[in-house]
């Protein structure tokens, strides 16, 4: 029995914090799980490295953005370490393993028809790296990072995502659990059916990415070729041992605000590179600090390092994993963690011991 468990790659543009953390833990806890049900498991995480804040982050440092990249992943990997974190793999999108098969997926994908070039003209939230709708937006403003998105016009390769409607929503029908927990396949399976759209898969002019096969003006736009991380650190378009062994996916854990592309631009890009989709996704909620959701771009972070040095590995996942339960939103501060570890640790376990 195998068991292919993986979590959301990571920008690099600053170190993580403790709503990261708190997923990496989360797949953690199942990894473990399973090893101990004698499952074959491997377990994967990563970096994402191809993005435009990632790139303007390096330069502000007066570094080469490759560099860059590198030193934040030592950083990312000792946090990882300090949390004890027991992931079997760690995929960098600027690996060769990686840009092979994400060349290798996006020609499959164009041999079979579902990739055109077109013009794009409309709005792109920069932190979030993505196009966006006028009807998505709050008060004029990216729902997600609460800043207003710039206006842009170019001519991008497109992915044909509006020919799957009917083979996604086949797909979750006759596959209960597909998308977990049931509230997020219910927000899938409306976002559907109200109709999708093509989405561009690259950007002109960059040079910080994965040159598109079939044109090097272009560079693969960075969800494209995030996605592909999870069968790219199986060796696909080259060695296929480990992705014969492990694909498809039993979970990608992920957050709830990136379904759409996990839940729907992800598995019909499988389909049309005739690869199977993951077994399952499962959909995490937040961890808020004082009722606002932990965020980079906002400030309001708790680093987990620290975290760890206060309670101990062990005791912080404890607490994350008990104060909220992982299919949906909770609230946390120091001073509520504090008061769990001394109830449910230091006095009902530590006097049990005694």
């Amino acid at each position: 029995m195998k068991f292919y468990i993986t979590t959301a790659i990571d920008y690099v543009n600053q170190r993580p914090h403790l709503g990261t953390a708190y997923e990496k833990i989360g797949a953690d806890c199942m990894a473990r799980y399973k090893r101990l049900c004698g499952y074959d498991t491997y377990f994967l995480m990563g970096n994402d490295e191809h993005s435009t804040n990632v790139e303007r982050e390096a330069k502000r440092k007066g570094l080469d953005t490759f560099e860059y990249c590198r030193r934040m992943s030592k950083e990312f990997q000792d946090v990882w370490k300090e949390l004890s974190i027991s992931y079997d793999d760690f995929i960098h999108t600027t690996e060769q393993r990686h840009i092979t098969a994400v060349s290798t997926l996006f020609e499959r994908i164009h041999e079979n028809g579902y990739i055109y070039k077109g013009a794009y003209e409309g709005l792109y939230c920069e932190s979030c790296e993505e196009f966006i709708s006028e009807k998505d937006l709050v008060e004029g403003l990216c729902p997600r990072h609460k800043q207003q998105p710039v206006a842009i016009s170019e001519e991008n390769y497109f992915f044909a995502l509006s020919r799957f409607e009917d083979r996604l929503l086949e797909h979750i029908a006759e596959n209960p659990g597909f998308i977990s927990p049931k509230i997020r396949e219910n927000e899938v399976v409306n976002v559907i059916k109200g109709g999708l759209e093509d989405v561009s898969i690259s950007r002109a002019g960059k040079s910080w990415g994965i040159p598109l096969p079939i044109d090097a003006g272009h560079v693969i736009y960075v969800w494209f070729d995030a996605l592909t991380n999870y069968i790219s650190a199986l060796g696909y378009g080259a060695d296929g041992d480990l992705f014969d062994r492990y694909w498809p996916a039993d979970v990608h854990v992920i957050g709830k605000d990136i379904t759409r592309f996990h839940c729907v631009i992800w598995p019909a890009m499988l389909m049309a590179g005739g690869v199977e989709p993951p077994r399952s996704i499962f959909a995490h909620g937040f961890i808020s600090l004082g009722g606002e959701k932990m965020s980079k771009t906002r400030g309001n972070i708790l680093d987990p390092s620290k975290m760890a040095g206060a309670f101990g590995p062990d005791g912080l996942r404890y607490l994350l994993m008990r104060e909220v339960p992982f299919d949906r939103d909770g609230d946390i501060s120091v001073e509520t963690l504090l008061a769990r570890y001394n109830a449910d640790l230091a006095n009902e376990l530590g006097n049990l011991f005694s």
